[in-house]
């Protein structure tokens, strides 16, 4: 049978149609795959948004217990350099240099603190009694003698004030040790 030329346009009018109808379906299809994968990905950035603002507000109250830990930890090595200046401190005031002075061997004994002059850093080594370092220790001489003048003359004589060591007032060492003198 003989097709006539409407009925072939008809068919081609049909099938462009057709044509045109599917290929639209499928445009709309790809826009609304797009469409579910965009809103999918927006789901995912709001969610991310989300954990971000949460893990903003963890940081900072990790970074401000941080800081707290830092002020403690800071606080507890100056309490810490404290107690061991305290603790040298009351060794150093513990132990005792005890210089020992008598004229003939007979008499009382009496006791004297040495105390550093204030020109101790400017004295001459050559000057010094004894190592610098043993006067970073409480230094105190005793002094057998007949009479508190005569340990003062001897303690003086022992203890030059070109030394930078000056002794304090002679006391006798039963008065000091039965608590009546000054320690």
């Amino acid at each position: 049978m003989p097709f006539s030329g409407e009925f072939l346009g008809l068919l081609l009018l049909v099938a462009s149609a057709a044509a045109l109808g599917l290929s639209i379906v499928v445009d709309i299809g790809r826009l609304g795959a797009e469409r579910a994968r965009m809103l999918a990905l927006q789901h995912k950035v709001d969610r991310k948004r989300v954990a971000l603002k949460e893990w903003r507000a963890r940081s900072g109250r990790h970074g401000a217990e941080l800081e707290s830990y830092h002020t403690r930890a800071a606080n507890g090595l100056a309490r810490r350099r404290r107690a061991l200046a305290e603790i040298r401190a009351v060794e150093f005031g513990r132990i005792e240099m005890v210089h020992e002075v008598e004229s003939d061997g007979a008499g009382t004994l009496y006791r004297s603190l040495l105390a550093l002059r204030p020109d101790f850093a400017e004295t001459d080594r050559r000057n010094i009694v004894f190592a610098r370092p043993i006067w970073d220790f409480r230094n105190v001489a005793h002094i057998r003698a007949t009479s508190p003048e005569q340990a003062i003359l001897l303690v003086r004589a022992a203890f030059p004030q070109r030394c930078g060591v000056q002794p304090t007032t002679v006391e006798s060492l039963d008065a000091v040790l039965s608590g009546r003198g000054a320690a």
